[in-house]
């Protein structure tokens, strides 16, 4: 009876039950991250079997031989394989596979990995030759997302599921961008509804029903719309001199109207996560103090506001530049002198990150001050 009653004090101060009265019941938040797990979990080994489900034939890499060409630049293959799907099932086929050094269009194959296949059969129903047409990545993804999804609730909890939730959210929101695009909407008009709603279902569902959440939401409207409208100031007055859409001459459609959803989608990122940051630092302020002066609450979130200013900065110069590096190593490669592939070639990415910047620095002091101002006065009805 003293054990029961040790394993039961034990489990109580552990965070996995909570009391209601006399009873002790299962904490909410450790009940949905559990089961948040478990469907992670099953996800996971669902895709690492999942190959019934593929109308094309799979083939799983049982043995090889690597053999070098003369010049040592690719990398010639024999695979012993095994057919995993359809009506070849179970049967060995010997394939192909000629790999570059670079890898970019061929693969460097190992024991245990899935390749999408085209076999040709007899009247039998017997595998006489097969060729490989793609890699199956599912697994590697699948393991990937497993280990985001386990870290994200281990850390957030609770938080870190509403987070989930407001991605998977905001995927398919983009999925009903593009959609309508392609089905003849107007993009600027369908990504500025679009975006309202990445910020209502992302900081709500994160932050929750609250002050805070209310003066983050505030302020990254009004910091975009003013970034959005500085660009688009400059862009007319310029009449685009400057913008270099090379890039993009891949496109059937004026490239103008899909530069502008990037630069707002993009720009719209950077400014929540500045206008969250700073309401949440404003509102443990006045939680700590309540009668905190407003010049104290004032030089504190300017003091924040540098902090995070120029490491959201870099952010962006990290996040537009580092998809360009294998051109900026080609043009360099090829003679190109650094300030033209700046000023031509990745133009639309500067301008990406100047906007971005400008909306970086407009939505410190607004959202600073709406937030001083939602946050210090208790009448507008919402739950701090």
């Amino acid at each position: 009876m003293l054990k029961i009653f040790f394993l039961q004090d034990k489990f109580k101060n552990s965070g996995v039950f909570v009391k209601d009265g006399n009873c002790l019941k299962l904490n909410r938040t450790v009940v949905l991250v559990v089961i948040s797990l478990l469907v992670a979990l099953i996800g996971l080994l669902f895709i690492s079997h999942n190959e019934g489900y593929y109308h094309k034939t799979i083939a799983k890499v049982t043995a090889l031989t690597d053999q070098y060409s003369l010049d040592k630049q690719t990398d010639n293959q024999r695979i012993q394989a095994v057919i995993l799907n359809g009506s070849y099932k179970g049967q060995e086929v010997t394939l192909e596979n000629k790999a570059a050094n670079s890898q970019a269009l061929n693969l460097k194959f190992k024991i245990n990995d899935e390749v999408f296949v085209q076999v040709q059969g007899d009247i039998n129903k017997r595998a006489i030759s097969a060729e490989i047409t793609g890699f199956k990545r599912d697994n590697y993804i699948a393991y990937v997302t497993f280990i985001f999804v386990v870290l994200i609730l281990s850390i957030a909890g609770s938080k870190g599921l509403r987070s989930l939730s407001s991605l998977v959210i905001n995927v398919l929101i983009i999925s009903v961008v593009f959609a309508l695009y392609l089905r003849g909407g107007n993009l600027i008009l369908v990504s500025s509804v679009a975006s309202f709603l990445f910020i209502f279902t992302s900081l709500f569902l994160v932050g929750g029903i609250n002050r805070k959440t209310f003066s983050a939401i505030l302020g990254t409207i009004l910091a975009t719309l003013m970034a959005m409208l500085i660009a688009l100031v400059i862009f007319k007055a310029t009449d685009g001199n400057g913008i270099h859409y090379e890039e993009m001459e891949f496109l059937t459609s004026p490239p103008e109207p899909i530069f502008i959803a990037e630069i707002l989608i993009g720009t719209l990122g950077a400014i929540m996560d500045i206008a969250i940051t700073m309401s949440a630092s404003i509102q443990e302020m006045y939680n700590r103090n309540p009668h905190v002066e407003r010049k104290l609450i004032l030089n504190s979130a300017r003091e924040i506001g540098k902090d995070i200013m120029g490491t959201m900065t870099n952010t962006l110069v990290f996040a537009y530049f580092s998809g360009s590096i294998p051109m900026i190593l080609l043009w360099l490669k090829n003679g190109y002198p650094l300030y033209e592939i700046v000023n031509i070639n990745i133009s639309l990415e500067v301008i990406r990150i100047l906007t971005g910047s400008i909306g970086i620095v407009i939505s410190i002091p607004i959202t600073m001050y709406i937030a001083m101002v939602l946050l210090k006065n208790h009448k507008i009805g919402l739950r701090s």
